[in-house]
């Protein structure tokens, strides 16, 4: 049997929450997911991909909408990961675009962050533009919520 997590990360990849704020979005999230198997909040000591695992479907051009390549992502986060996700930077070779490995469209939600306030099981489905926004206001900063099956 697989488990699902719902992982929410701030928008900003380097930003990190104080202790506070990381338990206000537990908190707030135990409201939101009482039959969590596990509810917790982790600071790691650099940047990293927060991926959707098994739901990953593509990832497309914020300026066009094409569908990137694969090779061309997947060389692109390997330059990125040689620099700790420190220089997230790119051009998208559709239509020049310039933007993020972060503001990429990621289909299904995808992201990079040092801080993931993650719900083990949550029994539930995604979370409301409401709710996200609580769970934001609680951690002091916008989130994106990521969908992974493990």
């Amino acid at each position: 049997m697989s488990d699902h997590l719902l992982r929410l990360i701030p928008t900003d990849p380097a930003w990190v929450p104080d202790e506070m704020a990381r338990r206000r979005a537990v908190r707030v999230l135990h409201e939101l997911a009482p039959d969590a198997d596990a509810i917790t909040a982790v600071v790691g000591g650099t940047i990293g991909f927060v991926d959707a695992g098994g739901n990953t479907e593509r990832v497309d051009c914020p300026g066009c909408g094409a569908e990137l390549p694969e090779d061309w992502w997947q060389a692109e986060l390997e330059r990125a990961y040689r620099r700790a996700f420190t220089r997230l930077a790119v051009v998208t070779p559709c239509c020049g675009t310039a933007t993020t490995l972060n503001d990429l469209d990621h289909i299904w939600p995808a992201g990079f962050a040092r801080t993931v306030v993650e719900v083990t099981n949550p029994d539930r489905g995604w979370l409301t533009p409401e709710e996200r926004d609580r769970v934001a206001r609680a951690l002091g900063h916008p989130v994106r919520e990521v969908r992974t099956r493990v």
